[in-house]
């Protein structure tokens, strides 16, 4: 891959993560602490990132600096990422459910087993 294929490549992975935050391009520069044009730039492939702004990009996109240089076929597709952030909420939502039934049914047990009333 060349220079400019591997910018193009590049900037395309900042605008789908970027995207995948729903953040704005004013968002992002913002959190990376670098201009708005610059990040355009870099999104289009005009321009080549320093070492150091690669890893505030990264950090701020909360990935790995070497996920931005994927090519498509490497990286999850859309759909694949909604599926995933469903799951991951049913399933934080049904642990969540299970907790309380437990600590709840926990409660009234003690409160039986030691002839407790509850207080309101």
């Amino acid at each position: 891959m060349r220079g400019k294929e591997l910018r193009a490549v590049f900037g395309k992975n900042v605008k789908m993560f970027r995207s995948r935050r729903s953040w704005s391009q004013a968002e992002l520069a913002e959190y990376a602490n670098i201009s708005i044009n610059f990040l355009g730039d870099i999104e289009r492939g005009n321009k080549w990132p320093h070492p150091e702004t690669l890893t505030k990009l990264a950090d701020a996109l909360e990935i790995k600096v070497f996920e931005l240089f994927l090519e498509e076929d490497a990286t999850f597709d859309a759909n694949t990422e909604i599926l995933i952030s469903r799951f991951v909420k049913d399933v934080s939502l049904t642990l969540s459910k299970s907790l309380s039934l437990s600590v709840n049914q926990s409660i009234e047990y003690t409160l039986k087993q030691y002839q407790l009333t509850e207080t309101p």
